[in-house]
């Protein structure tokens, strides 16, 4: 275990966050009585608690996919017994998109820093497309266009993806803006 700043272990305290995740999530975002019932076997994990495992896989810094479902048991195990496969994880986590948001929104409420003013917002570019023909199928829509990406000195067709964060780093909120509009900001508050 390691210690914290305080004394107290951090393992400790992710246990507590990760379980107070849960039960948020459980009770408030994804209430066990709107779930439909499913043929075939139950699921390794309920949704609640897919979103708890990939957000311990941030918390704990994580990274490479492939790895982690070998490392949960170890660093998270006492709280997952079970662990499912690594294509049953991942399969179950893409249709989690809105409870994902739902979770990081309840951590970043939860952060000393959400209360403040002061956020901080960059754009990083997202392309789209590579050829013409992408282009002219794409159903972006008004979101994309061309833009000039200057760390990688190209210009590319897609959208800017836009975190808005804490000072110290929490997303609060994200926003696509068109990258030949130069004024960004104005883009992300009416986004």
């Amino acid at each position: 275990m390691t210690k914290g700043v305080h004394g107290r272990c951090v393992k400790t305290d992710l246990d507590a966050l990760l379980i107070a995740l849960y039960v948020y999530l459980d009770d408030h975002v994804m209430p066990s009585r709107a779930r439909p019932r499913r043929r075939g076997r139950p699921a390794v994990l309920t949704p609640a608690e897919a979103v708890v495992v990939a957000v311990a896989q941030v918390l704990l810094r994580c990274d490479q996919e492939r790895y982690w479902l070998r490392i949960a048991a170890a660093r998270i195990g006492h709280l997952f017994p079970r662990l499912p496969s690594q294509a049953v994880y991942n399969r179950q986590l893409r249709d989690l998109g809105p409870q994902m948001s739902a979770a990081a929104l309840w951590i970043a409420r939860h952060i000393p820093t959400w209360h403040e003013p002061l956020r901080l917002m960059d754009g990083t570019p997202i392309r789209c497309g590579a050829s013409r023909v992408t282009v002219n199928r794409s159903s972006l829509g008004e979101i994309a266009g061309y833009g000039m990406d200057k760390s990688h000195h190209a210009f590319y067709w897609g959208a800017k993806l836009m975190p808005i964060t804490t000072a110290d780093g929490a997303v609060t909120a994200f926003s696509l803006a068109c990258p030949k509009d130069l004024d960004e900001r104005k883009q992300a508050l009416h986004g």
